[in-house]
């Protein structure tokens, strides 16, 4: 009987093994540290890189401001990739969005700040109305959520706003303001001692079901609770955090900020015509729109308690003629209105190390995406650190490009095709499809957002 033995390697010498040694170790940095290294990078509008690390450290010290409770490490690195992910997108294809959004808060955020200062609520809860709303006054959810604040009927009742047929305070930013700050001091004073992202994650879900899920997990910090709550609330928290880092320092994150700062806010109470206020400002009714866009369609103020943008002089004019009236100083750090974002996207077309950070789409491949925005795919690969043609849906892409492309949205109507939606949009049907992962265009609904780039 033969018994099996053990078949013996030839025999390595130092040198053999120093050279397999190398041979092995540059294959496994190669596969495994350089693909991650392109995730680890932002690049933003103005073409400067941001690292995960200094997102990291940013987001360190505003939890700490924030007085949450210290973190583990592994809590902070996981909710650290969901801030950044937010941050990808602000910076890069949502850009114009949160740019558009942040020139809007440039005329409620001093009073935002004021309010907060005098509640002892912390400051960088002036990102809560541009998680919400993006700052605009008049936006409505389909749930009924209505105002900057995005509160429901109900509860804008239960803090003393009037919501009916003919008036509804809910648009009414400083009213609204009030009772949101209320709000937070309440949600405050239930779970900020333990939390204060458990209290925003409250103003979202609800205090009775965070108070529930509390309950059930037995933890009573964010970071214990975090996986338990609603998928919504889930990304609802690294968004809120996300803006207030980009509210703290927009020139960082590539937006432009005005270079001078002579003008103040002034609050009128009540919505008088625009010529009225124009007359006292002493200026035309075409500067006064110009200063503030967001007036262009109105006649009139379109709510009460509407903060305006004016010169100082013209400000303090104003305010002279309205007794009791608030002049706002601006914050530290204002985004530049039409003229520096302007500067922005020529410097933007002008350039060949102009970016933009697209994600990946169901059904996308990257000789598409190359095709489609004019690159060549080797290029493609090379500034991703990119070893074939394999993505995966959800991964963000650097796209250099000398186009000035601006991403927009469609949302779909009631017997709309999508052949009619691109013959309306000038664009190709390929490039719907590819662009919102359009596998079956029967299974358009009313309502639903498509998104498309525009030169």
């Amino acid at each position: 009987m033969k018994t099996r033995g053990i078949v013996a390697m030839p025999a390595l010498s130092l040198t053999q093994f120093r050279v397999l040694f190398m041979t092995l170790y540059c294959a496994w940095h190669l596969i495994i540290s350089t693909p991650a290294h392109a995730a680890q990078t932002i690049v933003t509008a103005t073409g400067q890189s941001i690292s995960k690390v200094d997102i990291r450290r940013r987001l360190y010290r505003l939890l700490r401001e924030l007085g949450e409770p210290r973190w583990t490490r592994r809590d902070l690195q996981r909710l650290n990739r969901s801030v950044f992910a937010y941050i990808a997108a602000f910076t890069g294809s949502r850009y114009q969005q949160t740019l558009r959004a942040l020139q809007r808060g440039n005329r409620y955020r001093p009073m935002i700040r004021a309010r907060l200062a005098q509640a002892g609520l912390p400051l960088a809860l002036e990102a809560l109305p541009m998680a919400e709303s993006a700052y605009r006054f008049s936006a409505r959810s389909r749930k009924g959520a209505r105002g900057l604040w995005q509160y429901m009927p109900a509860s804008a009742r239960r803090y003393g706003l009037k919501v009916g047929r003919h008036v509804d305070q809910r648009t009414d930013p400083a009213r609204a303001t009030d009772a949101a700050i209320r709000y937070l001091k309440y949600l405050q004073r239930k779970f900020g001692n333990h939390s204060i992202l458990l209290a925003i994650a409250a103003y979202n879900a609800g205090e009775g079901r965070i108070a529930k899920i509390i309950r059930k997990s037995g933890n009573r910090g964010y970071s214990g609770v975090a996986r338990h709550l609603p998928r919504e609330t889930r990304g609802y928290i690294p968004e809120f955090l996300a803006a207030a880092l980009i509210l703290k320092d927009p020139a960082h994150f590539g937006f432009p900020v005005a270079r001078s700062q002579s003008f103040r806010y002034v609050q009128v109470a009540r919505p008088l015509p625009l010529r009225t206020i124009a007359r006292w400002a002493k200026m035309p009714v075409t500067r006064l729109k110009r200063l503030n866009p967001e007036l262009k369609p109105f006649r009139r103020l379109p709510t009460s308690n509407y903060p305006i943008r004016l010169p100082t002089g013209a400000a303090h004019r104003v305010a002279r003629k309205l007794a009791h009236e608030s002049v706002w100083k601006p914050v530290s750090q204002v985004v530049a209105f039409d003229a520096s974002a302007t500067a922005v996207n020529r410097s933007l077309a002008g350039t060949s190390k102009a970016k933009i950070i697209y994600r990946v789409k169901k059904g996308n491949h990257l000789l598409g995406i190359a095709a489609m925005f004019g690159v060549d795919l080797e290029q493609l690969r090379k500034i991703n650190h990119l070893r074939d043609n394999r993505i995966h849906a959800g991964q963000l892409l650097v796209i250099p490009t000398r186009k000035q492309l601006v991403e927009k949205s469609y949302r779909v109507r009631r017997g709309d095709s999508l052949g009619r939606i691109a013959k309306r949009l000038g664009i190709p049907v390929r490039h719907l499809k590819f662009i919102n992962g359009v596998t079956d265009p029967r299974r358009l609904k009313p309502g639903q957002q498509l998104y498309y780039y525009e030169t």
